[in-house]
């Protein structure tokens, strides 16, 4: 996979809360339609809306979260949500037209590096059962399967990653590639 250098990663604004939630909305219902049922597509991106978008990206900084976006010509095509202080990246969505072009692989970079300059070493993912194997073709391992319970009860599966940043860390993963 090529990176997309024409991509821009800058932190997200308030203002972009709107097409953030667009893309997250076309996202979910496009990538990960043959991975889950109707009504967890539903419950997990529901419609959009501008009050509710703000509310959410709101309540991420307040969580001491940084949004990203990606862009692309002035475009969003891309968005990741990094938690520094929980070691965690919540969120990593692209536009289903950019798939497989290195979007996703440069907002994942992004964050990463985002989360080694906050000192963090080890990065925990929840993954959606569609990422799975985006996270695991770019150095995260698989370390259990669990389920997400919305407010309503709506169950979804998803799949819990690591990945080690720590100098062992990336030589234990150079050597996984070479045997590979």
């Amino acid at each position: 996979m090529t990176l997309a250098p024409q991509v821009i990663v800058r932190p997200a604004r308030l203002a972009d809360a709107r097409d953030i939630a667009a893309l997250h909305h076309v996202s979910v219902h496009r990538l990960a339609a043959g991975f889950y049922p109707r009504e967890v597509l539903e419950r997990w991106s529901p419609q959009p809306s501008l009050g509710r978008a703000e509310r959410l990206y709101r309540e991420a900084q307040a969580e001491g979260a940084m949004t990203l976006v990606a862009e692309l010509h002035g475009q969003i095509v891309g968005f990741g949500i990094v938690h520094p202080t929980r070691d965690e990246i919540s969120a990593c969505y692209v536009a289903p037209e950019q798939a497989r072009r290195g979007v996703g692989h440069t907002l994942l970079t992004a964050m990463e590096l985002t989360l080694a300059g906050a000192g963090r070493h080890v990065i925990r993912v929840r993954a959606a059962l569609n990422a799975r194997s985006f996270y695991t073709a770019l150095g995260y391992q698989v370390t259990g399967r669990g389920e997400h319970v919305f407010d309503d009860g709506t169950r979804m599966v998803v799949t819990y990653l690591e990945k080690d940043l720590s100098p062992l860390g990336l030589i234990g993963e150079q050597q996984r590639r070479r045997h590979h």
